[in-house]
């Protein structure tokens, strides 16, 4: 799946439950607390990053190790 981002980026807890990798933000919260969510490969640890997508560019998102989105800018 993917998602648009704004200009003003989303937090790593809302775009998860966005591309319905969690089902709820809490679910989303807990992942990124166990280390489960990664962005670009790289392990995420702070529930209220916000992500910015560069015109452009795209950023992978995934949680654990079967379930992947990519946000795109919008």
């Amino acid at each position: 799946p993917s998602l648009h981002v704004a200009d003003e980026g989303i937090t790593i807890v809302m775009a998860c439950t966005a591309l319905g990798l969690t089902t709820s933000n809490g679910e989303a919260k807990r992942k990124v607390k166990e280390g489960a969510v990664k962005l670009d490969d790289e392990r995420v640890d702070d529930p209220q990053l916000v992500v910015r997508v560069a015109p452009g560019g795209t950023h992978r998102l995934s949680v654990g190790k079967k379930r992947h989105g990519i946000l795109i800018p919008q």
